[in-house]
């Protein structure tokens, strides 16, 4: 699943019969970022195990945090 498209990574984690490839592939989701989110949130609609949609809380809260700004304490000047 090297360079698949958002259609095929989202495509695997929905109908996927192996769980590991439905979790790489919202991993390789999450990685893309803000774009991502609507084939994430897709996946978690139709989903119905509970270790997918968390998999899928996880990467759209991954995916999210990265379009925000995020100050550290180590930073911030003295």
């Amino acid at each position: 699943m090297s360079d698949k498209s958002l259609w095929e990574l989202k495509e695997a984690a929905k109908w996927s019969s192996n769980p590991q490839e439905k979790k790489e592939a919202i991993k390789r989701l999450s990685a893309r970022g803000v774009e991502a989110l609507p084939s994430l949130e897709e996946i978690m609609r139709v989903t119905a195990y509970d270790d997918i949609k968390a998999a899928c809380i996880d990467a759209i809260r991954s995916a999210s945090s990265e379009g925000k700004a995020q100050v550290k304490l180590a930073d911030l000047p003295p």
